[in-house]
């Protein structure tokens, strides 16, 4: 979890530095790392713990706009949205990004398609394929995985497990937890009704010779057991 807990630093910290519609002038990003003196150090905000709603997770809030969530598995338990697309739920909102969690279950396909916004997606658990121009790469636990502003890329979980995904974007203007949340619920209803209209989700909508399953057959020797259990 300490391995987990840096990369989400680095992710962010990363992510961070993107400014919209600024020049092409180069800023010095050193800073010096000198230890700020006891008299120096300000208490603006106490330590709290900030308890989970129905739309945001439990978190600790260290001191101001310093907030950490111990193990986000947690969060996955009590602030999943289930979509076609996975289990979807919030982590962490900041300045100027967000971070949110998948869970893909066993079995989900989801198909080629651009999104507007670039994403860096850390694999915390289990196994999972990404895919993008027709390309496919099976994802693991520490496996990362970036893609910009309106790429198709599509996610398959052709595994008998499930795979939790840590995604950090940019934050749109005014977004928060709740209106986070109730979007996903929208997201839920759209795909819903995509579903009704003959979209496919799973693994058992496919033909056999789509390459989606062609290449499960390839990296999962069990994936007939799985096709199985979609179907029962």
């Amino acid at each position: 979890m300490k391995k987990v807990i840096y990369l989400m630093l680095v992710m962010n910290s990363l992510l961070a530095c993107k400014q919209p519609e600024k020049d092409n002038s180069h800023e010095n990003t050193a800073h010096s790392h000198d230890e700020i003196s006891p008299a120096q150090i300000k208490d603006t905000l106490g330590r709290k713990l900030i308890s989970s709603k129905a739309y945001a997770p439990e978190y600790i809030q260290l001191a101001t706009n310093a907030e950490i969530i111990p193990d986000i598995s947690d969060a996955v338990k009590t602030n999943g949205v289930l979509t076609h697309e996975g289990v979807i739920g919030p982590l962490l909102f900041g300045e100027k990004i967000k971070s949110f969690f998948i869970e893909l279950q066993p079995g989900m396909f989801l198909a080629e398609h651009p999104h507007p916004t670039e994403s860096l997606v850390y694999t915390v658990s289990g196994r999972w394929v990404i895919t993008s121009e027709g390309k496919r790469q099976v994802m693991e636990p520490g496996s990362v995985f970036y893609f910009g502003d309106n790429i198709p890329t599509g996610w398959e979980a052709p595994f008998n497990e499930k795979a939790l995904l840590y995604v950090v974007k940019i934050k749109m203007e005014g977004e928060n937890y709740e209106p986070f949340t109730k979007g996903l619920m929208d997201v839920k209803k759209m795909m819903e009704k995509e579903k009704a209209n003959g979209t496919v989700f799973y693994f058992n909508g496919l033909k056999a010779d789509h390459p989606a399953v062609v290449f499960a057959k390839k990296v999962n020797p069990d994936f007939n057991e799985l096709l199985n259990k979609l179907k029962n």
